[in-house]
């Protein structure tokens, strides 16, 4: 099952479970453009959504680590995580867009 959280429940994650790091410079995190113009409020979040969704959809090796990611949750339970402890967090979109590959 895919789950998320965030840097610092790392240690209460279950010891079989396999952690993703999604947060920069992961190839699934936000560019550093995209992280600038939410952080210094010139984006609102629904704008920030869309160009983080263009991101990665537009590098097929973040197409085809979403894929892998999606497969071996499968098997286990894959933790994303990054430094935000809640949302807003692109680790939430990121498991909407994992969970809607075909």
């Amino acid at each position: 099952m895919l789950k998320e959280t965030y840097l610092a429940n790392l240690a209460t994650i279950p010891i079989e479970a396999e952690r993703v790091r999604v947060a920069r410079p992961s190839i699934l995190g936000p560019s550093k453009s995209l992280l600038a113009d939410w952080k210094a409020r010139k984006i609102t979040w629904s704008e920030y959504e869309v160009r983080y969704k263009r991101q990665i959809l537009s590098d097929p090796g973040a197409v085809k680590y979403m894929r892998a990611i999606k497969e071996l949750a499968t098997k286990v339970d894959v933790y994303l995580y990054c430094y935000e402890k809640r949302p807003p967090c692109h680790r939430f979109i990121l498991i909407e867009m994992i969970n809607a590959l075909t």
